[in-house]
């Protein structure tokens, strides 16, 4: 009796840990990387992501002109020290404003919320090479963008491209 209430309970605690979100963790070379991006270009950085061989940083709202440098410099230089292409996308509480930062420099022509359905965010654009960028082989980027878009907004569960 008391075998399978520790069972059940095990279960339990095992299916409410999945359905949490995964917490990200970060080593020290990670933390030193996000200092000298701190430290450089005097801006907070939200979130860090190593994605395709790039770096990508989600700084702190209002602060991308500063991160970037006059003419750039600032991603010049971090980018030759670190060795690495890097990705600076600005953080913005409006979803649709989050993911054009974060697709940038690629230019969807409408963004849709909750459209056909609840969770769902709608990227449309008519040009077939955009698209082919945006979910990338396999949708690796479409997945990754997700998972960014899911951490700071729960309620969004899909993105897809039209």
């Amino acid at each position: 009796m008391q075998e399978a209430f520790l069972n059940r309970s095990y279960r339990d605690t095992f299916l409410k840990m999945e359905q949490q979100p995964k917490k990200q963790v970060f080593d020290t070379e990670i933390l030193q990387v996000i200092g000298h991006f701190e430290k450089m270009t005097g801006v907070k950085v939200k979130d860090y992501y190593d994605h395709n061989d790039r770096l990508h940083f989600v700084i702190e709202t209002g602060g991308l002109m500063r991160a970037l440098g006059k003419d750039g410099a600032n991603v010049k230089k971090l980018s030759t020290q670190l060795n690495r292409r890097l990705k600076i996308s600005e953080y913005n509480p409006d979803v649709k404003l989050f993911i054009r930062n974060m697709i940038h420099p690629l230019k969807v022509s409408k963004t849709e919320v909750d459209d056909p359905e609840p969770g769902t965010i709608t990227l449309y654009d008519d040009d077939v090479k955009t698209k082919g960028l945006i979910i990338g082989a396999k949708a690796q980027n479409l997945r990754f963008y997700e998972r960014v878009v899911q951490k700071y907004f729960p309620d969004v569960k899909e993105i897809k491209v039209v």
